[in-house]
């Protein structure tokens, strides 16, 4: 119990050095909030982030704001999750852009884009090269607030049942891929098809699909697919970031008090940074028992990815030409990537 005191204590005190507005025993008087918050997944590679979040929202708030987290699809199907916080049907989640990306296409700037940018250039725009303003302009005119609260590591770069000399051999067969990398994939001949986790591998196994993409290795192993395709390929050259964002419903957020709003952003904090860090650090052990089980790790090829982008830049250009807000957006992301670039492509070893 001292414990549990001395470290709700500390984080009042950060919370005090990050917000001037908040006092020490601000806590105790919280109005008392219960949100249901659905997640886009719940396998034992997601839950623990989730309840990490959960957790330090009821410590810091002295247990006066706590969260319920409900499994995907429970409540709504993830695709509706934004028209049910804005209709008031559903409090919160925990989601991804791209569930969103069917009707507004420039969001998938959000989340991640063929060769965007990592997590340290990624963070940048979004908070300060403009990012964050679009998505707030945007995500406002469906009644909705979103900030960043998970980020994940790069997806491998798909999985095939055969080393890839040429796209010749790929061509007609159908692929699980999500996103705009699915776009691409579709320009070199192959069928996207969306899938949940846990339809992947009895659609390999009546030979639905016979390649995929979903996360990064710790990720796949527990989807279960590696037993029946063994070549995995790198890098993820269509998802270098993946965060999860906090959508909640813009009107309620506003009515809630200034400190449960910065008790809820800086668990956010929190987690955006321990979920990259925790997961990255459990990669290479998933790899490792990936090799045991033989699977094999390929590189594509450097024609390859020439080709993949060059078929990505024609559909980021494609897609300007008739949506203005994608235009919009994908000019703010290539304009900040550009100035970055100085810095980026020189203050790392390659």
């Amino acid at each position: 119990m001292q414990n549990r005191t001395y470290r709700s204590m500390l984080v009042k005190v950060v919370l005090v050095a990050s917000f001037g507005f908040i006092t020490l025993s601000s806590a105790y008087g919280l109005e008392r909030i219960r949100w249901k918050v659905q997640v886009i997944a719940n396998v034992s590679y997601w839950k623990p982030l989730w309840e990490d979040f959960v957790e330090n929202v009821k410590i810091m708030s002295e247990g006066k704001i706590k969260f319920r987290i409900y499994e995907p699809n429970k409540i709504v199907p993830n695709s509706l999750a934004w028209e049910a916080i804005a209709d008031d049907q559903l409090d919160a989640a925990l989601t991804s852009p791209i569930y969103l990306s069917s009707k507004i296409p420039a969001v998938h700037f959000f989340s991640g884009v063929p060769f965007g940018p990592g997590y340290i250039e990624h963070t940048s725009w979004m908070r300060y090269g403009g990012g964050q303003e679009l998505k707030n302009r945007i995500y406002g005119k469906m009644g909705l607030y979103s900030f960043d609260c998970v980020m994940t590591p790069p997806e491998s770069g798909g999985w095939f049942k055969t080393k890839i000399k040429d796209f010749n051999q790929i061509k007609g067969e159908k692929i699980r891929f999500l996103g705009l990398g699915g776009r691409v994939m579709e320009r070199i001949g192959m069928e996207t098809v969306m899938l949940s986790f846990r339809d992947v591998v009895p659609a390999i196994e009546k030979g639905k699909i016979s390649a995929v993409e979903i996360g990064p290795p710790h990720n796949d192993i527990l989807v279960g697919f590696h037993k029946l395709i063994k070549h995995n390929y790198y890098p993820g050259w269509f998802q270098q970031t993946f965060p999860i964002e906090f959508i909640v419903n813009k009107s309620k957020w506003s009515k809630i008090s200034q400190t449960a709003q910065a008790i809820i952003k800086t668990s956010c904090e929190k987690s955006y940074l321990s979920s990259l860090i925790k997961l990255t650090s459990m990669e290479p052990e998933a790899m490792e028992s990936l090799k045991k089980d033989g699977v094999v790790f390929e590189e594509w090829e450097e024609k390859h990815l020439k080709n993949f982008q060059k078929i990505w830049n024609e559909i980021a250009e494609e897609e300007s030409s008739k949506d203005p807000l994608f235009a919009e957006v994908y000019q703010s992301h290539k304009n900040f990537r550009e100035k970055y670039a100085i810095w980026g492509d020189r203050a790392y070893l390659k």
